[in-house]
């Protein structure tokens, strides 16, 4: 219990700075005088900033898998996983628009294709009975598609300033799909 406390102080001091500054410029050194712990209890449960990213996102990528459904569509957990950058933009501004996107990148991708798995593997068990199963290189493909979708989405949000709400903004694509497939 006292371990996950501890933990919890790090990553709210991490995310506190996080919307003051960029991924690059949040120090061990920083979190652990937000936190008023030492450096060496940081390093007792993390290696560097990178684990805590990897922490919040795990606990995300569960969160995530236990509450999808059957039925559910692409649209509602994209929609779903774009709400905290809704609620904490600056945060999703310093961590995708720093010098280290691409390294983010990369493991949130992982992450995010682990989620997409899972849920294309629950859409096509509920629905094969009527469309057949999806090959593996069908399921890569849809992996990669939806990845794409949400990247170009959070990279279009931050170069127009987070002007607008990403779950809205899905929220939207996903009205805009339902008519063009209802049209055809």
């Amino acid at each position: 219990m006292k371990q996950q406390i501890t933990k919890n102080a790090i990553e709210a001091a991490f995310l506190k700075l996080l919307r003051e500054r960029y991924f690059e410029k949040v120090m061990v050194k920083d979190i652990v005088e937000e936190c008023g712990l030492t450096r060496n209890t940081f390093y007792y449960y993390y290696e560097d900033t990178y684990n805590i990213i990897e922490d919040i996102t795990t606990r995300e990528v569960e969160r995530l898998i236990a509450n999808m459904k059957p039925g559910d569509s692409f649209f509602d957990l994209a929609s779903d996983t774009l709400e905290y950058f809704d609620e904490y933009p600056m945060v999703a501004k310093h961590v995708f628009d720093s010098s280290k996107k691409e390294e983010i990148y990369r493991y949130v991708r992982s992450a995010m294709d682990v989620v997409i798995r899972k849920y294309i593997g629950m859409q096509d068990s509920a629905f094969s009975r009527s469309y057949g199963t999806l090959s593996k290189e069908e399921r890569n493909r849809m992996s990669r598609i939806c990845q794409y979708i949400l990247r170009g989405l959070i990279d279009d949000w931050l170069s127009q300033g987070m002007t607008y709400s990403l779950k809205e903004e899905m929220n939207n694509l996903k009205d805009l799909y339902d008519i063009f497939m209802n049209r055809r």
